[in-house]
């Protein structure tokens, strides 16, 4: 039997406390939009922290470990010492707290409006249940990033050990050689970027497409990985959108975003304020995606981006940005590892989408009692349709990866397992 009764009799509320964004500690420190960095210090432990103030206000997230909280949280943990804290967290999601925000200039939700917002409240076993359910769905999500993470990695340190130090298959028998790019290996190549990829603007008004159509702005694509795994709908946005396709890379050209570079795992439209870039050939995808999301080629769009208030990239430019090809057969064991890898993520991306669809179902039905928990069963662990189709170390057995590039595959080995 599920009660009714106002979250200040349920939860104890606390302020967070201001702390410097992007830190490097050993614990996790949150602002209202989520995880903002490290701390050397740390002020809570197993519990929730509620966006308090701006346009995330009212967000939840759940760190079961020691962590920071910044002045724009509020953190929260159940009254009753059995109670069971991820629980509380999806009853606070469930609550959509944003709804309680007030403030003229931007969005506020405060203890007080918070402790008088009514909830309904399941008994303690039944609490322990749901969470079980739901957390289910959240930790193989959770495994299922931090695979796309290590495959990233993996990927990113082939790049660099290939084309920046020159340590690939046969390197100590290769001669190098002066070009426009320095000393490199006799035999490899330096083309110009505009002759791998061309930039795409198939302007769209927002009544030309459908509705659902998917949707990317800046703001959906992560930093430092190309893995996007969110969107939005075309309905979303009353502007021009630009169209792009699956496998496109999706670039932003204002400056605070160079860094954000993804491959489009469906098609979809994107903001005016990213770059659409499609390949000349399949052959190029490799090169052209390694290029355009190193750190080099972002600080060259800094460098050469126009405007004062708010820099763009210039394409113009960039697109006579020098890429080193490798002779055919190298190129085309690089282009069968990250090739390979770039579609595995694509799938886990998929299916992570999937169990959010299936969670965010589950919960509210089951945080306002409309679901038995007594008879339901429990989340397929279909980690094995989550397991990626190709093994971490299988590159090795065909590629004689110079030492730094086997442990970052040993460590790979361990974390996978």
């Amino acid at each position: 039997m599920f009660d009714t009764r106002p979250l200040g009799d349920l939860i104890d509320f606390f302020n967070g406390k201001a702390i410097k964004p992007g830190g490097t500690g050993q614990y996790p420190a949150y602002g209202s939009n989520g995880l903002i960095g490290g701390s050397d210090e740390y002020k809570y432990e197993n519990a929730i922290i509620i966006g308090r103030v701006g346009a995330y206000c009212g967000s939840i997230a759940y760190c079961p470990t020691r962590f920071w909280a910044s002045d724009n949280t509020i953190v929260t943990r159940p009254r009753s010492q059995s109670g069971d804290v991820r629980y509380f967290s999806y009853l606070l999601q469930f609550l959509e707290l944003n709804r309680h925000a007030g403030g003229a200039a931007q969005p506020l939700v405060t203890q007080t409006t918070l402790r008088q917002v009514m909830a309904p409240v399941a008994p303690e076993p039944t609490q322990r249940r749901i969470a079980s359910i739901l957390a289910a769905y959240d930790d193989l999500i959770e495994n299922n990033t931090r695979r796309i993470v290590l495959l990233e990695e993996m990927a990113r340190r082939l790049y660099e050990e290939w084309f920046v130090r020159f340590r690939f298959p046969g390197h100590e028998q290769a001669r190098m050689v002066e070009s426009e790019l320095g000393l490199v290996p006799e035999g490899w190549e330096v083309v110009k970027l505009g002759s791998l990829v061309r930039d795409i603007r198939d302007s769209v008004a927002p009544t030309a497409v459908s509705s659902d159509t998917p949707y990317v702005g800046l703001e959906h694509i992560p930093r430092r990985s190309i893995a996007l795994s969110e969107w939005g709908q075309a309905a979303d946005v009353q502007s021009s959108k630009l169209r792009f396709r699956a496998g496109d890379i999706l670039f932003g050209k204002i400056r605070p975003y160079f860094h954000k570079v993804a491959v489009a795992p469906v098609d979809g439209v994107s903001s005016s304020d990213a770059i659409v870039i499609r390949l000349n050939s399949e052959d190029a995808f490799v090169p052209a995606l390694a290029t355009i999301n190193s750190d080099a080629f972002v600080a060259h769009a800094a460098q050469t981006s126009n405007g004062t208030k708010m820099p763009r990239a210039n394409w113009n430019v960039l697109v006579e940005y020098p890429v080193l090809l490798p002779p055919h057969e190298l190129r085309q064991q690089h282009h069968d590892f990250v090739s390979n890898y770039v579609a595995i993520i694509r799938n886990i991306v998929m299916r992570n989408r999937n169990l959010r669809a299936q969670r965010d179902l589950l919960l509210p039905k089951l945080i306002a009692g409309e679901i038995d928990v007594a008879t339901f069963p429990e989340p397929e662990q279909a980690t094995q349709a989550s397991e990626p189709a190709v093994d971490p170390m299988a590159f090795s057995q065909t590629v004689n990866w110079p030492v730094d590039g086997l442990e970052c595959q040993s460590q790979a080995r361990a974390e996978w397992e």
